[in-house]
């Protein structure tokens, strides 16, 4: 996939998660569904709380902790990113890094779905002029921004299938 499919798959998959959280019933909004760990409110706090990060790294500050050994890395690249990127297969139970775990949040439904447009916009526009960047992942270590606009459109895709439907 090259760099403007890429930037179109994570502007695609940012605009849908947004429809979707916006037909998220109210009641059900703060509600962890069975066999989940967070409520949708959560779900969104966790995405935009992965952009926070990324925007602080892209912005020269602190992105986040690497966990994980050089080998495990190359092993996890190898394994894990590579159907992640090929074929949009996102890991099952992954731990979410320290950095990007929400707190328990009370926003409302329309503010945390602004939040989320807000930083993925953002996001969208920092790695359209750092092209030649790199993004620091807490277990597949450094990439390059091509592959973070697809790990992130992933992500976003994964999480999506979380969220209830009306």
């Amino acid at each position: 996939m090259n760099w403007s499919e890429a930037q179109q798959l994570h502007a695609d998959a940012a605009a849908e998660l947004s429809s979707v959280a916006g037909k998220v019933p109210a009641e059900k909004w703060l509600v962890v569904r069975a066999g989940s760990k967070w409520a949708p409110a959560d779900v969104l706090e966790h995405l935009s709380l992965t952009y926070d990060v990324a925007l602080r790294e892209l912005a020269g500050g602190a992105g986040m902790a690497i966990r994980t050994k050089w080998w495990q890395r190359l092993y996890l690249r190898w394994t894990v990113m590579r159907t992640l990127l090929g074929r949009g297969i996102f890991p099952q139970g992954a731990p979410a890094p320290r950095e990007v775990r929400p707190a328990r949040t009370d926003l409302d439904q329309a503010a945390a779905i602004a939040r989320f447009r807000d930083r993925a916009a953002a996001f969208t526009a920092a790695v359209a002029v750092s092209e030649s960047s790199h993004f620091t992942h807490a277990y597949f270590g450094r990439m390059n921004m091509r592959d973070a606009l697809l790990v992130c459109a992933r992500h976003i895709q994964h999480h999506q299938k979380q969220l209830p439907s009306s």
